[in-house]
């Protein structure tokens, strides 16, 4: 479907919510990452409003999404930031996908509001923590965080050294956030978004519905193989997909069949555990 979406805002605790939709169907939910900005997912949003209602938003202090006075970011504060999004939109449930930090916050709703999940797609959620390297990388984002307050440009270069798979010839390149974002994220957002991981053993306590995406671009990245923990705490379904850290965005056409697929996978699960009930 052509992109012509519907703009709106709703306020959430002191923020003026800026979010986006179109389609009718089922509602899927595109949590942006660290990059803050909604806008990355309009291809997705695109290829799958014509068999359901797609929507995303500018997370909280990010592109459009404002507050009078920047302050230090939660998960769980933009946990209730979704559920107000998905309330304004119509629903009471919602298919969550969440790349990067979307993904962690994505876990985050999940724990919190278990009743307005349909599933739950996490892709690459960077949960460094569970990571055999933990302690390492543990003082790797304590040094960067430390750098990034006497120069924010070299704490984003030793950063942008964890990113696999972009840059590479064929690729289309991704578009770049509003100036003030990766400010906002380096003096607000970067220490839980490098340091913190949601319980996972809730999801699993919950029977919450979940799908784990890793990208074929992104190898043995750090983000792709936390993958590889989260399905061995969760026993859910994991999927090597086309693309990088932002396939979805950079490679939309070959990413859109892995993810329609992983939804089929997610729904065909379900029928047969309720089969098995009865």
């Amino acid at each position: 479907m052509p992109f012509n979406p519907t703009y709106a805002t709703v306020e959430n605790e002191d923020c003026n919510l800026h979010y986006w939709y179109q389609g009718t169907g089922p509602l899927i939910l595109f949590i942006p990452g660290g990059n803050g900005h909604g806008r990355q997912y309009n291809g997705m949003i695109s290829m799958f409003s014509d068999i359901y209602t797609c929507a995303t938003f500018d997370r909280r202090q990010m592109s459009a999404s404002k507050v009078k006075v920047n302050k230090p970011l939660s998960h769980t504060q933009q946990a209730r930031d979704v559920k107000a999004v998905i309330e304004a939109v119509g629903f009471d449930k919602a298919i969550v996908f969440g790349s990067s930090l979307g993904g962690i916050i994505a876990f985050q709703f999940a724990i919190d509001f278990p009743d307005m999940i349909d599933h739950i797609i996490s892709h690459e959620a960077p949960t460094h923590n569970l990571l055999p390297e933990a302690s390492d990388l543990y003082d790797f984002f304590l040094g960067v965080i430390e750098l990034s307050k006497t120069s924010i440009p070299e704490a984003a270069a030793e950063f942008d050294k964890i990113f696999v798979g972009f840059g590479q010839d064929g690729v289309p390149d991704v578009a770049s956030p509003e100036p003030e974002n990766p400010i906002n994220f380096w003096e607000n957002e970067v220490l839980p978004a490098s340091l913190y991981t949601p319980d996972l053993r809730r999801l699993v306590e919950h029977g919450t519905s979940v799908g784990l995406m890793a990208g074929k671009r992104s190898r043995d990245a750090t983000f792709a193989r936390t993958t590889i923990e989260q399905e061995n705490i969760l026993g859910c379904l994991r999927m090597i997909v086309p693309g990088h850290h932002q396939g979805f965005e950079a490679e939309t056409e070959a990413f859109g069949p892995a993810f329609t697929e992983m939804i089929e996978i997610l729904n065909s699960r379900r029928s047969a555990a309720a089969t098995a009930l009865k």
